[in-house]
């Protein structure tokens, strides 16, 4: 049975800051489908994520999301899409005032119908999978990068959500440390109809589990292909890229 197309881009332009863009960006994500999306600091990744859950709305083209334009959403309509989708943004975003549970427990008081009891059960059992116990009454100031980590990606997947938003979770983490984090993901990946997108700069740290890739360069998709595809590395851009050489088709400036 053909599994449905949770998100879709189609031919999506958008212009941002400091001369970074997307031209004509097209890709569709699949129920239960992982995709990895990466390329140099400049290249337009930055823009996904916000274009994804609607914060940037100056666009061209048409993101798709389970069928329906998400411009013709009414206030309503956008509010339960973004309760469905689990954004672990760049920089982690955690509510500096408030404590590990507390920021876990946010989304569950605020997009659930779930009693306080009920609520609190789940952050227990997010604690006791993500290891953060120990620093369950701490605030963010108190936190090491991999309690930070841990805790923003539990307060993104409380509520379930049918896609996965990981915008650079990895860059400047311990891997020791992250593996408590990758191992839980693996474990909602693997759940039937969990759709991920990852956003990174280190696209070789989701090889075991990720479905595709796709590579941008200055607002251009430059590859696009299986996991296969990319660990060949016959593409020229991206083989520049995972060398890190200044020799290829990419221009640094």
């Amino acid at each position: 049975m053909d599994r449905e197309i949770r998100l879709k881009f189609d031919s999506v332009t958008c212009y941002g800051s400091h001369s970074i863009s997307l031209i004509d960006f097209s890709f569709a994500l699949k129920e239960s489908e992982n995709l990895v999306i990466f390329g140099p600091e400049d290249s337009g990744i930055s823009l996904i994520c916000p274009l994804i859950v609607g914060s940037i709305s100056d666009f061209e083209g048409t993101i798709y999301y389970r069928g329906r334009s998400i411009k013709d959403f009414d206030y309503v309509e956008l509010h339960n899409y973004r309760t469905r989708l689990g954004y672990l943004q760049s920089g982690y975003g955690l509510i500096n005032n408030m404590t590990v549970e507390e920021n876990i427990l946010l989304p569950l008081r605020y997009h659930s119908q779930l009693s306080i009891e009920d609520a609190m059960r789940k952050v227990d059992e997010l604690i006791k999978e993500l290891k953060l116990h120990h620093c369950r009454n701490l605030r963010p100031v108190d936190l090491l990068k991999y309690e930070t980590l841990n805790t923003a990606y539990a307060r993104a997947i409380a509520l379930d959500p049918d896609i996965i938003l990981l915008e650079h979770a990895l860059e400047n983490q311990c891997l020791i440390n992250a593996q408590v984090y990758l191992q839980s993901l693996r474990k909602r990946i693997f759940r039937e109809g969990c759709s991920v997108i990852v956003v990174t700069y280190e696209p070789e740290r989701y090889t075991d589990f990720a479905d595709s890739f796709i590579m941008i360069y200055k607002g251009n998709k430059v590859f696009e292909g299986d996991r296969g595809a990319f660990l060949e590395q016959r593409n020229p851009y991206l083989r520049q890229y995972m060398e890190a050489s200044l020799c290829g088709p990419m221009k640094i400036q």
